[in-house]
């Protein structure tokens, strides 16, 4: 019994190494392939000046975005609890480097703990609720960008004509619902793009410009990502002001309910 699990065990180590060296190659490989891709898009198309145009303008409107969502952040942070954001955001910035870094935001939660923790404004019992959670549903990056690369691949495919009320509608609901399902690794939102284009365009396979988007990835992976971060730590604060702001009414309330029996007594 006991060679015969030695030998299985050997067997799982051995398929482990293969995997690992399949890996490694990929990831060697991955560069060069995605070069032949932007170089092979580049050269299809007649007017290379309007295209890389496109993707600058893919870059600018989705950084706006991600700013404006970042600003609702400090706007509702300020709104709720009545003091600047900016000091509990600086405890933040850790967590904010290393979701750059890594682009995925289940890296980062032990990092987005610890900083909120740092903080003193959220309690542990929130943090370690808070935190794992938005890592997984909180998506509001991907949720922004993914309307807005499926719009750039129709207008570079020349299906600018089809875009209309209801295809913007069913972006928004199939990035909403999509990006909460996103797995919180890197680039895991290219195959809800190029799903999300095919279903509103009626097309198959991958869009023409696709390779533009895998050539910029890299940069907006990691700005989704570090929006996310934002989001999660900016939630955990919300939550704890509330918690506390329940907290001290509750303590009112019995206090009160002290006094009016203390009353009633004493008369």
């Amino acid at each position: 019994g006991g060679a015969r699990e030695r030998r299985l065990l050997t067997l799982f180590r051995e398929v482990e190494e293969v995997l690992l060296v399949l890996v490694g190659w990929l990831l060697r490989l991955t560069p060069a392939a995605v070069l032949s891709l932007v170089a092979n898009a580049l050269g299809q198309q007649a007017d290379l000046g309007a295209a890389l145009a496109n993707v600058g303008l893919l870059l600018c409107a989705t950084a706006v975005g991600f700013s404006l969502h970042a600003a609702a952040y400090l706007l509702l942070l300020a709104l709720v609890t009545r003091e600047s954001p900016l000091p509990f955001l600086r405890h933040v910035v850790p967590a904010q480097v290393v979701a750059f870094a890594t682009a995925s935001s289940a890296a980062t939660v032990p990092v987005t703990t610890r900083c909120v923790l740092e903080s003193g404004q959220v309690p542990p019992h929130i943090s370690r609720f808070v935190i794992p959670l938005g890592a997984t549903l909180n998506m509001d990056g991907g949720a922004l960008y993914f309307p807005v690369a499926t719009v750039f691949l129709a207008v570079t495919a020349g299906l600018a004509d089809q875009l209309s009320v209801a295809s913007y509608a069913m972006l928004l609901l199939i990035a909403t619902l999509g990006s909460a399902g996103a797995a919180p690794v890197p680039s895991a939102g290219l195959v809800l793009i190029v799903t999300a284009y095919n279903t509103v365009f009626s097309a198959s396979g991958i869009p023409p410009t696709f390779s533009f988007l895998l050539a910029v990835d890299w940069l907006l992976d990691r700005l989704r990502t570090t929006l996310n971060v934002t989001g999660d730590a900016a939630v955990a604060r919300l939550v704890a002001h509330y918690e506390a702001a329940e907290a001290a009414s509750a303590r009112e309330r019995r206090a009160r309910c002290g006094r009016e029996l203390g009353g009633m007594e004493a008369g």
